[in-house]
Parts: C-alpha cells; sequence; structure tokens
C-alpha cells in the first residue's frame, strides 16, 4: 500500500503542482523551448517533458505521408530509452514510461500547435539531487527546458540549456 500511496502522492504532485504553470506554457508554445516537470517522493522520481512537436519531430502538422509516420515511429521507440532523455549516473531504475506518439497524437492546443509529451517514472535507491538532461542530443533545434520540481524537502524552478543541460537542487 505505500508504493501505491507514493505513487499517488507523486501523480498529484505533478497534477495539482504544476498544471496550471503547464497550462500557461501551452498558451505561448515557444519553438526551441520546452517543459521539464519533476516530481520526487521517497523513492518515487517521475519526470515530464513537454516539448513542440516541432523541435521534437521537425513538423507540428498530423502525419501527412510515409516520412512523417516514420519520424514518429522512430521518437516514440527512442523515448522509451530514459538514456534519450536523462543520464541520472545509475542512481535510478527505470519502472515506466509513456510517451503522447505511443497513442498516436500528440497533445495540442487550439492554434494547432503540437507538443509531444514523454513521462517517466522511476524508483531510485536514494533521493536524487540533480541529472544532466541528454533530452538536446535527439532534438537539435530544442534550445531550454524550462524546469520546475517539487519533492518532499522543497520545490523549485531552473532553466536548461543546450550548452548547459545539468539540473541541481538541494534538499
Amino acid at each position: 500500500m505505500k508504493v501505491f500511496t507514493q505513487g499517488l502522492s507523486v501523480a498529484l504532485l505533478l497534477g495539482l503542482g504544476f498544471s496550471a504553470h503547464a497550462h500557461a506554457h501551452a498558451q505561448k508554445h515557444v519553438h526551441g523551448e520546452g517543459e521539464l516537470l519533476i516530481a520526487q517522493e521517497g523513492n518515487v522520481l517521475q519526470m515530464q517533458f513537454i516539448i513542440p512537436a516541432a523541435d521534437a519531430l521537425g513538423f507540428e502538422h498530423q502525419a501527412a505521408n510515409s516520412s512523417d509516420k516514420n519520424a514518429i515511429n522512430v521518437l516514440a521507440q527512442q523515448l522509451k530509452n530514459s538514456s534519450h532523455a536523462i543520464d541520472i549516473k545509475g542512481q535510478c531504475i527505470l519502472q515506466s514510461t509513456e510517451n503522447s506518439l505511443a497513442h498516436g497524437h500528440s497533445e495540442h492546443d487550439e492554434h494547432d500547435h503540437h507538443n509531444v509529451e514523454a513521462t517517466y517514472n522511476f524508483n531510485c535507491k536514494t533521493p536524487v539531487m540533480g541529472f544532466s538532461v541528454t533530452l538536446f542530443n535527439l532534438m537539435p533545434s530544442l534550445n531550454a527546458l524550462n524546469v520546475q520540481w517539487i519533492s518532499n524537502t522543497g520545490q523549485g524552478s531552473t532553466e536548461v540549456t543546450r550548452s548547459n543541460p545539468v539540473i541541481s537542487w538541494q534538499s
């Protein structure tokens, strides 16, 4: 029951703690910039990337041809491997991952701007105090991520960039 409670707490942290900010970001939708939302409670670490489809795929429209469909399938497979998104140096074991491409669609707003979302759930030996974002290597036009984190010891925000991809926080 404890694992379920922790998982539920992390889900609530992500869902309630960041939903207003994520919605505000979806309204501004800036190509080259994405979001990274992080929740950590005990051994559970969850993170969600929200990236403009133009940066993730090279296009925002629905897949129109076999080339577009192939790009979606390739990225969906790459996002299943957390090392394409982050490097946590063996501190955690990936428990599950999900991305919006696996469902055959990406999230979009009323202005037809599409986002690709990828969520990673980890079980960690010790609390994580930071990691490096490797997603920049996979998405050449992605330049920055606006990062927000929350844990049972605090919360904060920062920006990571292609030239400075390291996130760290203190407990």
